[in-house]
């Protein structure tokens, strides 16, 4: 896991980064008056040079990231702007699936320009639509405490992940068949084109998860493949939330209460067993912001960072009250967990290869589009029993994104039935390999 690569500091956003563009801007529109004289092509760089400004001294900053001030512990201060590693597997993401799919364009008659138009508007609604699933999937965490200018700053900060899949595929597509009806353009056939290239991108991004530490899997105790996650992580935060990392197996009270856990276990000298939690006892694991953050900054700084301050976690227990536990306490990672994005991207990849071979044998149009929805939701339905970053939904264990993938696997199995019924005859006879 590398969540962030790098921060460009705060101070760069206090005047030296715009004043820089200023200088860039300036230069530009001179070498473009030169060229162009007082025309259109010269005059046409304003709008561009003046947004570029605005989110330089307006977007950015709301942008930075907070932490804990190394000079002093006990405030919080801004570090700067984080360049994450999931954004840059979503770009390498995005750029993978445009050039495969490009490597093929001329075999159904599409040109570069029309592949780039398609690329670019099921990008940005594709990332829209990922977004937007998130947040509604998220209500409680981002709505909570009701709508304010924080709120929408949260919505809209994708620096840390939180996009799904689904709702990616769900925006891809609309603006998918939007722009192919409105050019005029093969909607099937376009599909099976795009199809690999969706999938590969898919394959890709799911590495950036791993980076990021969502999408993560449940506590692996079998003997297979496992990974940890560094203290702070959305795996270790739900691990120790859940009394895991304590040392408390648990599960889920039935009861409408302040304490949502029943502990069914208890673990010898482990963080529980020292503060008296015993198997049967409710309770509840209190973290608030300024722990979370401790735990963020000995994982990036190191374990004694910070070793004049300790700040306290609790457990809220109906039999024993409040009890708290320090910090230095807790393991420096996670428990081992399923490399469920590890698995996701491998998935991915062989269904990417599929899917550009099935290509060369396809009867009619649509079919290879179809076979993506089949497959890719069938993995996604499976590897959701390993995942433990979703609740079940509609009073049943399925989650959200297994309910989405029987929705896909019917609607892809109904597009594969009616194109090789009443669809179009592929008039292709693409060679292997081109």
């Amino acid at each position: 896991m590398l969540q962030t690569l790098f921060v460009i500091p705060h101070w760069l956003f206090e005047g030296p980064l715009l004043i820089a563009w200023l200088i860039i801007g300036a230069l530009v529109l001179v070498y473009l008056y030169a060229k162009n004289g007082n025309s259109n092509d010269t005059w046409s760089f304003l709008p561009v040079f003046g947004i570029v400004a605005l989110m330089i001294h307006f977007v950015l900053p709301m942008l930075e990231v907070e932490g804990i001030d190394p000079s002093n512990p006990e405030q919080f201060t801004k570090l700067g702007l984080a360049i994450r590693g999931y954004g840059l597997f979503l770009l390498t993401a995005i750029t993978a699936g445009v050039v495969l799919v490009l490597s093929r364009a001329k075999t159904v008659g599409l040109t570069t320009d029309q592949i780039l138009g398609l690329g670019f508007w099921m990008m940005v609604t594709g990332i829209a639509g990922a977004r937007i699933f998130y947040v509604v999937q998220k209500s409680d965490d981002f709505f909570g405490d009701g709508f304010s200018l924080a709120t929408l700053q949260n919505v809209l900060d994708m620096t840390k992940g939180g996009l799904v899949v689904y709702g990616s595929l769900i925006g891809g597509m609309v603006a998918g068949v939007t722009f192919l009806k409105l050019n005029k353009l093969p909607l099937a056939r376009t599909a099976d084109l795009i199809a690999p290239g969706m999938v590969i991108g898919l394959a890709i991004g799911r590495l950036g998860c791993l980076m990021n530490g969502c999408c993560f899997g449940g506590v692996c105790d079998a003997p297979l493949p496992s990974v940890t996650f560094p203290a702070g992580s959305a795996p270790y935060m739900k691990q120790l939330s859940e009394g895991e990392l304590l040392g408390v197996t648990a599960k889920l009270s039935t009861n409408e209460s302040a304490y949502p856990l029943v502990a069914e276990a208890i673990a010898p000298n482990s963080i529980a067993a020292e503060l008296g939690l015993q198997a049967g006892d409710e309770f509840a694991v209190v973290i608030d912001p300024p722990f979370e953050s401790y735990l963020r900054f000995q994982k990036e700084q190191g374990a004694g960072a910070l070793k004049g301050m300790e700040l306290l976690g609790f457990i809220h227990s109906k039999r024993l009250g409040e009890i708290s536990f320090p910090a230095t306490k807790l393991p420096a990672r996670s428990l081992n967990t399923h490399p469920t994005q590890i698995y996701s991207a491998i998935n991915a990849g062989l269904l990417c290869l599929v899917l550009w071979f099935y290509w060369t044998v396809r009867k009619f149009d649509g079919e290879v589009f179809g076979l993506m929805l089949i497959l890719y939701s069938i993995g996604r339905f499976l590897m959701e029993l390993i995942r433990q970053d979703e609740l079940g939904q509609f009073g049943t264990q399925l989650t959200i994104s297994q309910w989405v993938s029987v929705c896909m696997v019917l609607l892809g199995a109904a597009i594969f039935v009616y194109v090789r019924t009443a669809g179009t005859r592929s008039s292709q006879a693409p060679v292997l390999g081109t």
